[in-house]
């Protein structure tokens, strides 16, 4: 725990409630949003931040970027305030995890199209939302913790998931840690070739050789 102090104009703080085991809710003070994202934004990596941005946004996709945008409003020269503008920037609705925005971050830097975040994908086994995904060339790309590997009911969904995705057309490129925070190479040559395969034509020279993304 990082303890902080800064000189904010308010309102910086909201009482929420927090319900305990006994079915009791108590109140506690906790900042804002926009208060918690900028202090973030003074002491986090660029990808992390919006990694964190992100978090925020699937919950309460108006709230968050409202409260970040009244916080800007009156504190936009102070510390963290012009990281926390270029984190809203990259930010995007939809982001289940950390990792995925890593992966969609890591794709942005290599030169690729902008992907769809969790589109509605129709398969022989009804709708699903991959992680990142171009319809135009019905390619997508699904990073894959560990709990993929070692959780048994997981990786057989994955099986089934992964076959309906190749029934209705799409073509699938899997992304493991190792990938992502090691050596990415191998995920963009792949995902260039499908992509190229099914009719893209990129108008500068891809990246494939940039280093993983850098976070702790």
């Amino acid at each position: 725990m990082i303890g902080h102090q800064r000189d904010l104009e308010a309102p910086v703080f909201e009482t929420v409630l927090v319900p305990l085991s006994t079915g009791e809710a108590v109140p506690l003070r906790v900042g804002t949003i926009g208060t918690t994202l900028l202090t973030a934004a003074t002491e986090l990596g660029l990808a992390d931040l919006v990694a964190l941005i992100d978090a925020a946004r699937i919950t309460d996709d108006h709230g968050t970027l409202a409260d970040i945008e009244r916080m800007l409003a009156r504190s936009s020269r102070r510390a963290g305030g012009a990281g926390l503008r270029r984190g809203v920037a990259l930010s995007r609705f939809g982001v289940r995890s950390r990792p995925e925005t890593h992966l969609r971050l890591l794709l942005a830097r290599a030169g690729f199209p902008e992907p769809q975040v969790a589109p509605r994908v129709e398969t022989p086994i009804g709708l699903r939302h991959p992680d990142l995904a171009w319809p135009q060339w019905r390619v997508l790309v699904e990073y894959e913790g560990d709990g993929h590997r070692t959780d048994s009911r997981v990786f057989a969904n994955d099986l089934q998931r992964f076959d309906a995705f190749a029934d209705a057309g799409w073509s699938t490129v899997r992304c493991s840690r190792i990938d992502l925070y090691s050596a990415p190479r191998r995920v963009l040559e792949s995902l260039a070739r499908r992509l190229r395969s099914r009719g893209w034509r990129s108008t500068a020279r891809l990246r494939t050789g940039i280093p993983p993304i850098a976070v702790p």
